[in-house]
């Protein structure tokens, strides 16, 4: 019973404040999240250590109790690391799309990119494409590449475009470039070789937001290069990684952020029993 009491509360403790860090409750309400998920835990093993520090002194703590007091520690300290790893990498990510708009449709020779600012997931007009031919990067410790994303070619003798002087290509439109397929170390130093997220598949039509902020500079310094190169505008450059199916992209966030919580459980679960078990040893033999 010691031994598994030693190792029940333990992972309890660790599953509360894991599934606290990492629902929705932390993304709306990070503050009183962290109170209820941290704060009454080490409060909680703050009033517990100090009963078995007195127990210690008067010699009346059991082992059992004592060895719970660490293992307690341990996983709060393991549950609190590993839950904000798992938010800040997946978690965040999958409630920041959930929260934010979707469209579908959208022509990139005639939409404008300030008129969806809001947008989470896009789904493209049919014939849509990134325009890897016309990709260029901005090289700063990773290689950072864009491309175009466009209803038709920027080359000469599209459709849908008008003549833009003292250039050979043409400009849409909505006279501006504002989609742009974006990705790390997927391109060239000069954005050649472009193939980032799913550009090479003739199937993907659509495109989940950058939501990194980190990032988003980088990208935006890699648009400028490019109006600078062709002479073409990009007003309100949106950033998207290109894919064939956003629900199956965003979903996935949630899933690793559920896998990273099973991982991290099936640890806790090992390394308690195994600190339980050497804990009853050490004690037992300082006569405890």
């Amino acid at each position: 019973m010691e031994i598994a009491c030693g190792t029940f509360w333990p992972t309890l403790m660790f599953v509360y404040i894991y599934r606290m860090n990492l629902g929705a409750w932390r993304h709306h309400s990070a503050n009183a999240t962290f109170a209820l998920s941290t704060g009454i835990p080490v409060l909680f093993n703050l009033w517990f250590s100090a009963r078995m520090y007195k127990g210690l002194k008067r010699g009346t703590c059991r082992r059992w109790k004592l060895v719970l007091n660490v293992t307690l520690w341990f996983s709060l300290f393991y549950a609190v690391f590993q839950a904000d790893q798992a938010y800040w990498k997946f978690s965040r990510s999958y409630f920041n799309f959930q929260s934010m708009a979707s469209y579908i449709n959208i022509d990139p020779s005639t939409d404008r990119g300030q008129t969806y600012m809001d947008a989470g997931q896009v789904y493209f007009k049919e014939g849509t494409q990134v325009e890897v031919s016309k990709a260029i990067a901005f090289q700063e410790d990773v290689i950072y590449c864009v491309a175009p994303i466009v209803q038709q070619s920027l080359d000469a003798g599209g459709d849908k475009s008008t003549s833009l002087s003292g250039n050979a290509l043409k400009l849409p439109k909505s006279g501006t470039i504002d989609f742009w397929a974006v990705g790390i170390n997927c391109c060239d130093p000069s954005g050649l070789n472009f193939k980032c997220g799913e550009s090479k598949n003739p199937l993907a039509r659509a495109g989940i937001r950058l939501l990194r902020d980190d990032t988003r500079p980088f990208f935006m310094m890699a648009v400028q290069e490019w109006t600078a190169w062709l002479k073409l505008p990009a007003k309100h450059p949106l950033f998207f990684h290109w894919v064939q199916d956003p629900l199956v992209q965003t979903e996935a966030f949630w899933f690793n952020a559920m896998r990273m919580f099973y991982i991290g459980l099936a640890n806790c679960m090992i390394g308690v029993l195994s600190g339980t078990l050497l804990f009853h040893w050490v004690f037992m033999n300082l006569g405890v």
